[in-house]
């Protein structure tokens, strides 16, 4: 190695030892000037991470433990206050600072030994908090403060290292809670939080007790018979602009495919009318005539349904976006194909870029008298690639290859729609379904 090489390299193993001899330097001064405003934990944290940036470093070794000692008597004293003026809670985080401020110092290779008796009395006043944190939640509880109670129990196996029993009585305490605070919102006619609130008594511990599931078994099984609605949904009909972009099947299969999947899996609180009795009592209202609010809403009572939803498919855009135009030469053929026309060549072109579809519903939610009880909209979109042959002309005329020939086959282009349309009918009937789901269940509270 060439000495110039030698030099650099020495310059700059030089130059990051100093930067972090200055870094460790900078950490020893922060906690000088903590340590002379009277914040002796603060200090320690600063000494130490002058020792951890440089170990040679000895004046931050000598003052991490002495400011240690002073920060941890300081800790030990307010803990003992707290806890005279009945605020065990307070008294065990200074125990937790301790525990973090000796941990901090064995990090770096230092000792401090607490005083005797430490472990005895932060597991004594680690239970004094858990108590403290499960009489607070059995205060709430009583006073109907069903938040904060939970919130309480959830403290007291959460905070301050809890034994086994600590904990399951925690748990116990949070679970029947739960249960209660479910019953009481399902008698004040809040169904579905009393099921959620049930739902969430079954998920406290990873395996509730056998009385547990149970209980919650029944009374999600009672808030399901309080709050179900009956859905019915007539046909789905769409605009004439609509049906003039792709046609009057698109609606017929969309109509099928909500019946035989989504209205399928309605969600709990949800269930749907018999699908044929609601189209066969409205086929015999209608005869011919358009779907309205006040008519469907007359089927409701028929079919033993609470809410209509009315599904009539408005717009839809079609986009071809990242068009590419490729020119491509050849020649004109004679009718049979066999001899050329003409030697001038003609050009056609090869389009490729990205279709996109977006549709749109709009869904009326009618009740049994025909009053609209809410409108919303639901929208749809799917993009695919498409490619085609263009000529201005008769294409049957151009001299091609089988490759370049099916860019102007018809069923071909009819199947990139097909798919397109497929996926649109996909996206679209899910955005209808998960629509009309939130805004029946908006109306169960």
């Amino acid at each position: 190695m060439s000495g110039s090489r030698v030099r650099a390299l020495l310059l700059v193993t030089l130059t990051a030892l100093a930067g972090a001899c200055a870094s460790a330097t900078d950490r020893l001064n922060e906690g000088l000037e903590l340590q002379a405003r009277g914040r002796y934990m603060e200090a320690v944290y600063r000494y130490a991470d002058a020792v951890e940036k440089d170990g040679t470093l000895r004046e931050a070794r000598e003052r991490l433990v002495a400011a240690g000692d002073t920060a941890m008597a300081i800790a030990l004293d307010e803990a003992a206050s707290f806890r005279a003026q009945g605020d065990p809670v307070r008294a065990a985080r200074r125990y937790q600072q301790v525990d973090g401020l000796l941990q901090t110092i064995r990090s770096v290779g230092e000792r401090l030994d607490p005083p005797v008796g430490y472990d005895r009395d932060r597991r004594m006043v680690f239970d004094e908090a858990i108590e403290w944190w499960m009489a607070l939640g059995d205060e709430a509880r009583e006073a109907g403060r069903w938040t904060d109670a939970r919130d309480a129990y959830a403290s007291a196996r959460a905070d301050f290292q809890p034994t086994r029993a600590q904990a399951q009585t925690s748990v116990d305490a949070e679970t029947a809670l739960l249960l209660e605070w479910a019953e009481v919102e399902l008698a004040d006619g809040r169904p579905r939080t009393s099921f959620d609130l049930a739902q969430s008594a079954l998920e406290v511990r990873d395996s509730p007790a056998r009385d547990v599931v149970l209980g919650v078994r029944d009374l999600q099984h009672r808030a399901l018979e309080a709050g179900t609605l009956v859905v019915a949904v007539p046909p789905v009909t769409a605009s004439g602009a609509f049906r003039d972009a792709l046609g009057p099947e698109f609606e017929i299969r969309l109509d099928e495919d909500l019946a035989l999947d989504h209205w399928t899996r309605p969600p709990p609180f949800v269930r749907m009318a018999d699908h044929a009795a609601m189209r066969s009592e409205l086929r015999g209202l209608l005869r011919g005539v358009p779907q309205t609010p006040m008519l469907v809403g007359r089927v409701l009572e028929l079919v033993g349904a609470d809410v209509a939803a009315m599904i009539e498919l408005m717009d839809v855009q079609v986009i071809e976006e990242d068009v590419e135009r490729i020119a491509r030469e050849t020649r004109l053929l004679d009718g049979g194909r066999a001899r050329v026309r003409e030697p001038t060549p003609v050009t056609w072109h090869l389009v490729r870029g990205t279709r996109t579809y977006r549709a749109l519903a709009d869904i009326v939610l009618v009740d049994y008298t025909g009053r609209e009880m809410t409108r919303f909209r639901a929208e749809g979109g799917f993009s695919g690639p498409f490619e085609r042959g263009e000529f201005d002309g008769n294409h049957d005329r151009l001299e091609l290859s089988d490759e370049e020939r099916r860019f102007f086959d018809s069923r071909r282009q009819a199947e990139q729609h097909a798919a397109l349309e497929q996926g649109l009918m996909d996206e679209l009937a899910l955005a209808i379904a998960a629509g009309t789901w939130d805004q029946v269940l908006s109306r169960i509270p």
